[in-house]
């Protein structure tokens, strides 16, 4: 198989000021094989017409990937489509579906307590390293036209993601954010300060209608949605940044030169500062997604103002303050969502030293590349 290019570019301020020039490319060539990207989902896979929307998780012994199961545009999406990986991402099993039905009962049967009657969307997962579960949040759609959200659901796997429990309907819980769609991507688990162990997932209400934060120290068994919108916004995503703080990274329709939206938190997400925008995440109207660990901020989505092309993953090693290296994962055009592993890879010996990232590649697949962490 052809390898791709990725470049390393070293990013730095200019004598006059003038932000982020490059100021260095490298070629990185060869490159390992499995920076080619593996084809996780495609269209057919399972009997599914089609597949958009990644998310993935790392557990102890496997990666999980989840994408939306759809048969069409964005509002045919009816299920949560998973695959898993016990070697790292080099081969994944098939497919089963964590949560909702392509199948219509009828809109009574979706909009009682058993929800497994509906539809679902917009994955957001999180590994809570205290029960040792995969939690998956998502929407719950009816069977109308439109994507029609009716509120949100749970399920949960201690397998690594090859079984997953009866969905629960949390819509209570999320309260002013049910309906919300969350992420999609990764929601979060704090790992330090007073509130470590606490599950946080932001989701967004209508199209660049406003945000939200729902927050769980209970393990999933109760949610709660701070007292505190971000207007405007749409799809965001959480990390604990080395220092402890939270930030929400978050999409918008400003100019895309304003670079992404953002807020921090230094309470473990019970309250937020004000939006304000880093320059240096230039994007166009699309998702990204930023982890952190291992002291540095890793950050990916199509790096253009001028359409969804230039996927590129971006890293800080001082709390998202600046971004000092970047590395290009394909250039071409594509529907532009990506979702980073939180964590350098396990699977085998050849993981070490890597990270992972599931994203929407140019071809229309659904793709998982390993990427150096020391770029």
């Amino acid at each position: 198989m052809t390898l791709p290019v990725l470049l390393r570019i070293s990013l730095q301020n200019s004598p006059l000021g003038v932000p982020l020039i490059m100021s260095a490319i490298t070629l990185l060539l060869p490159l390992p094989t499995l920076l080619n990207g593996t084809t996780v989902f495609a269209d057919g896979l399972g009997q599914v017409r089609n597949y958009r929307i990644p998310a993935i998780v790392q557990t102890p012994s496997s990666l999980v990937a989840f994408a939306e199961a759809r048969d069409g545009g964005d509002s045919s999406a009816s299920r949560i489509a998973v695959r898993s990986s016990a070697d790292g991402g080099v081969s994944w099993s098939d497919v089963v579906f964590a949560a909702g039905t392509n199948v219509s009962k009828g809109p009574a049967a979706c909009e009682s307590v058993n929800i497994t009657a509906c539809r679902v969307g917009n994955p957001a997962v999180v590994y809570d390293t205290i029960t040792k579960e995969v939690v998956l949040t998502f929407v719950i759609r009816g069977f109308d036209a439109g994507e029609d959200a009716l509120g949100n659901g749970m399920v949960t796997s201690a397998d690594g993601g090859l079984t997953w429990s009866t969905p629960r309907n949390v819509s209570a819980g999320f309260g002013v954010a049910a309906g919300s769609m969350p992420g999609p991507g990764t929601a979060l688990q704090l790992v330090s300060g007073s509130t470590a162990g606490r599950l946080l997932v932001a989701s967004h209400h209508g199209a660049y209608e406003r945000d939200y934060v729902s927050i769980s120290d209970d393990h999933g068994l109760s949610w709660r949605t701070i007292n505190q919108s971000f207007p405007a916004m749409d799809e965001a995503a959480l990390t604990q940044l080395p220092n402890g703080s939270v930030l929400l990274n978050m999409r918008h329709r400003a100019s895309p030169s304003k670079g992404r939206a953002i807020a921090l938190s230094q309470d473990g997400g019970d309250s937020f500062g004000p939006i304000t925008f880093d320059p240096a995440l230039v994007s166009p109207v699309c998702q990204a997604s930023i982890v952190s660990f291992g002291g540095a901020t890793y950050f990916s989505n199509p790096a253009s103002t001028s359409g969804r092309n230039h996927l590129t993953i971006r890293k800080s090693i001082d709390d998202a303050a600046t971004w000092s290296e970047a590395l290009l994962v394909e250039a071409g055009n594509s529907a532009g969502y990506s979702c980073l592993v939180n964590g350098e890879l396990q699977g085998n010996a050849d993981a070490a030293g890597f990270g992972g990232i599931l994203y929407e590649a140019t071809d229309g697949t659904i793709k998982f590349s390993r990427f150096p962490l020391a770029f």
